[in-house]
């Protein structure tokens, strides 16, 4: 096995490289004083383990240890530290494991022997994997993965597929939760490291917001890996980047759906099955403040794209079905003039003369408890004209 070591204190570097020698199953190739000249050895020649230690200038261990995960995931990184307090970050960011500065030999030759062994595991595991795909009859078509399906409408969920019955990725914590939900909010655009300290762990240390956001990085990455995503989390120049790969989303699906001119007899029944996606408002239950702008306009479209479906079955002599959309609308815009105005035209394309006064009183009603206000004038005016005798 290949290891480098990377350490800003010299003695440290010499103290390190002595006990790998003197073990003699890690072979430790070259040492750095800073993480910028480790991660560029890494660029151009691989290891299969680097000795990181945590509390370095410029960029930390713990920041580090994000490039080189991202150089190769397969790279078994082990922590060096002369704090304790250190050891929950550095399995939290999925190193291997931790040692305590100064480092001794018993305690070294414990975490290689947990590096070779894990090795080991790996080896035979992609072994049995390579004899699975060699069987001609294996089970294909049955392992076929479905896209993983995230939900944002009311609540963020992912599921292993849009099916509802599938399995539900369970959070580690809130903040990766909210992490996520940011990043992808911004997907394919980069977002500073300062941004997202800002707008998640602004109640909170500079230090301990750096910690607590490496480690939400880590849970959604182990996500992205687990779950078979292609998609990546990429991280450069202090940025971080979600690139969503193959996971649909509603939000997505819903907002290319609504390039409609306009509601056909072609087109209809798939915008009504688009109008069922909206569960509730983006990210409704989460009240995120920086999610708020996004949910208005969403809302907007969402009652846009009701109304223009009910319209079209006004117009198609099916008023019944037009006013079931709109009480449901209704019910999430109850003081929606636009809305009530149009529940009167149905009822007079229907000749249905008590469900325009039953409409207009409990609108009117609604409004005076609420708001104290009274209907607009056009509201008003129009009710007065579908009900003259």
């Amino acid at each position: 096995m290949r290891a480098i070591v990377i350490d800003d204190e010299k003695p440290a570097q010499l103290h390190l490289q002595r006990l790998l020698q003197s073990d003699g199953r890690i072979n430790p190739v070259q040492c750095f004083s800073t993480a910028r000249e480790g991660i560029h050895y890494l660029t151009i020649d691989r290891v299969d383990v680097v000795f990181l230690d945590i509390g370095m200038p410029e960029v930390n261990g713990l920041e580090a240890a994000e490039y080189i995960q991202q150089l190769d995931s397969s790279i078994r990184i082990i922590f060096v530290t002369a704090y304790a307090d250190h050891a929950v970050e550095a399995f939290e960011l999925h190193a291997l494991d931790y040692v305590l500065k100064p480092v001794s030999s018993a305690r070294l030759s414990k975490t290689i022997d947990r590096i070779a062994g894990t090795m080991s595991y790996h080896a035979q595991t992609a072994a049995a994997m390579e004899v699975q795909e060699a069987e001609p009859e294996a089970e294909a078509e049955e392992l076929e993965l479905k896209a993983p399906g995230l939900l944002t409408f009311k609540h963020l969920d992912i599921f292993r597929s849009m099916d509802h019955s599938a399995e539900k990725h369970k959070w580690r914590t809130t903040k990766s939760q909210e992490l996520f939900a940011f990043l992808f909010h911004h997907r394919e655009e980069w977002v500073s490291k300062e941004v997202l300290l800002d707008k998640l762990w602004a109640d909170v240390s500079q230090d301990k917001g750096l910690t607590l956001l490496h480690t939400s990085v880590y849970q959604i990455r182990k996500l992205l890996k687990e779950w078979n995503m292609t998609g990546k989390l990429e991280y450069n120049m202090n940025r971080y980047r979600l690139l969503t790969g193959n996971l649909v989303s509603d939000i997505e699906q819903f907002e290319q759906a609504l390039s409609y001119e306009a509601v056909t007899s072609d087109n209809v029944n798939e915008l009504r099955q688009v109008a069922l996606l909206y569960r509730g408002d983006y990210l409704e239950e989460h009240d995120y403040d920086w999610a708020r702008s996004k949910s208005r306009e969403l809302r907007r479209k969402y009652m846009g794209l009701v109304m223009d479906i009910a319209h079209w079955e006004m117009a198609h002599e099916r008023g019944e079905q037009a006013i079931e959309l709109l009480m449901e609308l209704q019910e999430r815009e109850p003081y929606s003039e636009e809305i009530c105005r149009l529940m009167m035209e149905i009822y007079a394309s229907m000749d249905d003369q008590q469900g325009i006064l039953r409409l207009y009183h409990s609108f009117t009603l609604t409004l005076k408890e609420d708001l104290g206000h009274q209907p607009e004038p056009e509201t008003s005016k129009l009710y007065e004209s579908l009900t003259k005798q």
